[in-house]
């Protein structure tokens, strides 16, 4: 049980009994571990490549591997240097963070600290002088390992718990949405049909026709918004074709207005690859985020739209502002439903955007960019049609 104000690591630390000895057991073992580091990664991804569920989780081929690889010699340094402090929770914390982000099956990272600790065993064994101090050694690498598993397991607690609460919210949203479209579709039919009938008896009085335009206009707004509520909350079928990353943006940039005095720079090379899309669905993604990124810039501004592939068979299309940014106490809420950063807003945008990303296969997230203001960077499929 964690004693009251007691850090999570120091809970887990008191439970399999790490202390200072081990503490200097694990620094002392460095110098012989490091010659055998890169033979074990090998090995490590070697295990990974030969394994269809695991491998599934890498998407940038082998450009992506090498990383990887630099990534786990840091991880295995940190291994045997420390310190064993909060900062070294928090670094684990993100790592297994980041496994929840790319969906990695708790079994395979099980697997994978028990292919390194197999592997540590036996560096020890062989470069043992005595073996009584070999054992405490391994008794200290088997804590140590069983204190990395626990953090990474509890970012797996902490996602899945925020999950169900996300599962929850948006069932009683989307109860709700169902409920309110179906009330407000009625009374906006019937104004669309007044409306209609209205025109053909005012005649040509410009006042008259200039109001009966602005209650058109709001009427497609409201009708908008509660398309939008319910595209959040239900599946629409998704027909995937290729289309290039240039004719999907220029086919957004034509339904957002041009802002004067706002400098959009575009860099979408002609040579890459067709997305693997729906692209009526995914069009209107980059319409929200342009039009966010206009509103966030301001007069004189900048946006840029930036695309590159990412491995070979995914592709990035980062779109960032010169605004001020985004508001620390609202980023991790942004892409759920009725969250917004603008005064005006009902925070659907986002929402819609993410749930019409993940349908296509791809990935949307708020990250860092060229310019000083926010920045999304949308990940999506891409390559040959074949694939």
């Amino acid at each position: 049980m964690t004693q009251h104000g007691e850090h999570l690591f120091d809970e887990i630390k008191r439970y399999v009994g790490f202390d200072g000895r081990d503490e200097e057991l694990l620094r002392g073992m460095r110098e012989r571990i490091r010659p055998h580091v890169a033979p074990i990664i090998d090995d490590f991804y070697d295990h990974i490549l030969g394994h269809s569920g695991a491998r599934s989780a890498i998407t940038g081929g082998m450009a992506q591997v090498e990383r990887l690889k630099g990534t786990l010699r840091a991880w295995m340094d940190g291994l045997f240097t420390g310190p064993w402090d909060y900062d070294y929770y928090e670094l684990r914390a993100r790592i297994g963070r980041r496994h929840v982000q790319i969906d990695l099956p708790q079994q395979y990272m099980f697997t994978a600290v028990n292919v390194i600790r197999g592997h540590l065993v036996d560096v020890v064994l062989d470069t043992a002088n005595d073996l009584r101090r070999a054992r405490d050694e391994l008794h200290a690498i088997d804590k140590l390992l069983d204190m990395e598993l626990a953090i990474m397991l509890h970012t797996y607690r902490e996602d899945y718990l925020s999950r169900m609460q996300k599962t929850e919210r948006l069932a009683t949203f989307g109860q709700m949405v169902a409920s309110i479209g179906h009330e407000l579709r009625n009374p906006l039919g019937v104004m669309e049909s007044s409306l209609f009938l209205l025109r053909g008896r005012v005649g040509t009085d410009e006042r008259v026709v200039r109001h009966l335009d602005k209650i058109e206009s709001q009427i497609r707004v409201s009708n908008r918004i509660i398309s939008d509520m319910l595209d959040i909350v239900r599946d629409r079928p998704v027909t995937r074709r290729p289309i290039a990353a240039a004719a999907l943006f220029a086919a957004a940039r034509e339904s957002v207005p041009a802002r004067d005095g706002i400098s959009l720079t575009e860099e979408i090379a002609a040579d890459l690859p067709p997305l693997l899309i729906d692209a009526e669905q995914v069009r209107q993604v980059f319409v929200n985020l342009l039009a966010n990124a206009y509103d966030a810039a301001g007069p004189g501004g900048f946006v840029r739209v930036v695309a590159r592939m990412v491995g070979e068979s995914e592709m990035e299309i980062l779109v960032s502002d010169s605004g001020p940014g985004i508001d620390p106490a609202v980023r991790a809420r942004l892409f759920e439903p009725l969250v917004t950063t603008k005064s005006k807003g009902i925070g659907l945008g986002l929402p819609l955007c993410k749930r019409i990303v993940e349908r296509n296969g791809g990935t949307i997230h708020v990250t860092a960019g060229p310019l000083p203001g926010a920045a999304f960077s949308v990940r999506l499929p891409a390559g040959k049609e074949e694939a």
